[in-house]
């Protein structure tokens, strides 16, 4: 890749509130899908939205902020994936606005790598079909890491606000 064609990139500070709507935000300049990270070890964007049951306009799907109660309703969600997904989103609300690498996610949960892929892209599609949005409750970047024979992964995150609202609905389940 030569210099030219090369991104360029400039740290902009962002309010934490608002994080989930710029990365949607540039999803939408770059043509990619806020929530679906582009790496092997996490679902794709093309593997995300492939299903038929997928509406034909899911890259037109808002981007809405999480609320108390959706989080109640995805809490009680009887797929096996979004299940999941509960236990990644508890495990990241104890410990909110900081990054935990994928690799730690998969170990807390017991669970091999390519299984959490799977479970990480049919939530995608459960949130296009059902919450009718494209953004998950948690963002995610990409970093160098420490992990034996990866140069990055991708760590995640869910900010206080976010974190606060999802222990709300989990202490409130009924």
């Amino acid at each position: 890749m030569t210099q030219e064609t090369q991104p360029q990139f400039v740290s902009v500070p962002v309010p934490i509130q608002y994080v989930t709507q710029v990365y949607a935000y540039l999803a939408e300049l770059t043509g990619a899908t806020a929530g679906t990270p582009r790496v092997s070890m996490v679902p794709s964007v093309d593997s995300a939205t492939s299903s038929a049951a997928d509406s034909p306009d899911s890259d037109t799907l808002p981007v809405v902020e999480w609320t108390v109660e959706d989080f109640r309703r995805l809490a009680i969600e009887p797929l096996g994936s979004v299940q999941t997904v509960v236990r990644v989103l508890d495990f990241l609300a104890k410990q909110p606005d900081t990054r935990v690498s994928y690799t730690s996610i998969a170990n807390h949960l017991g669970m091999e790598k390519k299984s959490l892929q799977g479970n990480l892209s049919a939530f995608t599609r459960a949130v296009r079909k059902h919450y009718k949005r494209r953004n998950w409750p948690m963002t995610w970047v990409e970093a160098l890491t420490s992990e034996p024979g990866l140069k990055s992964e991708f760590f995640y995150t869910m900010n206080a606000s976010v974190a606060e609202r999802w222990t709300r609905a989990r202490a409130t389940r009924g």
